[in-house]
């Protein structure tokens, strides 16, 4: 196991950080979830650390790093524990953040403590983060999640998913829905077809939709994967997943339609204060 890393003493020790290697940090963030596991006394609870937030994070991790059988093995170990979807998707979006059964780890807020989530995405806030009409559309009319994640007028979207600019609603890190798809998606990497779509065939009843059929409706490895992340863009819509997700997925320039010269934005930039602390810190190339 790597040892933990010890916090910065001093600005004279923060001027001497330099970049560490991804699969260090990786490494790192894994050693941390396995001590993590060890020293967890809560199995489920869904606004403090737990042991099944060990778990669904560790499987998020798996997915990142390719490890198809890890990511596999992990939501498998959260399935265990018996978490459910909520079996109503607006249950999970409310004003005060009601408790559901699909809830993993999610960060509590009230209106003293508030979020400004909400704030970025609605018309009475700033409206800072507008939705496409392409999502929209996405959903189609009989998808039970459109008018939860989307409002709509005229031509203009908003984002409704977290509901007020209150800022009270507890946000989800991450919930069962997730970890479903998770499992989904791990299948179809390892080829395990069947059970792969009766996996994200879950979410799609949940949303009111006719689930798949495997030969009919999807007939390949690669149109089980499309499909998924499909369900992955519509199911976690707002919630910070759809980014990653393309760049992960090698998807983001086309769906995107990004030029060549563009590529270098698939990473950000390290921000300007983190270098001048620690000159070290080598900046991204293009930027």
């Amino acid at each position: 196991m790597t040892p933990p890393r010890e916090p910065i003493a001093s600005p004279a020790e923060a001027a001497q950080l330099t970049r560490t290697p991804k699969t260090e940090v990786y490494t790192q963030i894994l050693a941390d979830l396995t001590q993590a596991e060890q020293l967890m006394t809560t199995t489920k609870q869904a606004r403090q650390a737990s042991l099944g937030a060990v778990r669904a994070l560790r499987s998020r991790v798996m997915l990142y790093q390719e490890n198809w059988q890890g990511a596999l093995d992990a939501a498998t170990a959260v399935q265990a524990m018996n978490y459910i979807l909520t079996p109503e998707f607006e249950n999970l979006f409310t004003d005060e953040g009601t408790d559901t059964p699909e809830d993993i780890f999610r960060v509590s807020f009230t209106a003293v403590e508030f979020n400004e989530v909400g704030y970025y995405y609605l018309f009475d806030g700033r409206w800072e983060v507008a939705p496409t009409a392409n999502l929209y559309s996405a959903y189609g009319a009989s998808d039970r999640r459109r008018d939860i994640t989307l409002g709509k007028d005229g031509s203009d979207y908003e984002g409704v998913k977290i509901p007020t600019t209150i800022g009270a609603e507890d946000l989800h890190v991450i919930r069962y829905g997730e970890v479903v798809l998770t499992k989904a998606e791990a299948l179809a990497r390892l080829n395990r077809l069947p059970e792969a779509v009766a996996e994200y065939n879950r979410i799609r009843v949940r949303a009111g939709l006719v689930p798949h059929v495997l030969g009919t409706d999807v007939t390949s490895q690669t149109d089980v994967l499309n499909a998924i992340w499909n369900e992955r863009r519509l199911e976690l819509a707002l919630e910070g997943d759809r980014w990653p997700d393309l760049v992960r997925t090698g998807r983001a320039m086309s769906v995107l339609g990004l030029p060549a010269n563009r590529a270098f934005q698939l990473l950000y930039p390290i921000p300007a204060r983190e270098v001048i602390v620690s000159p070290g810190l080598t900046q991204n190339p293009g930027y």
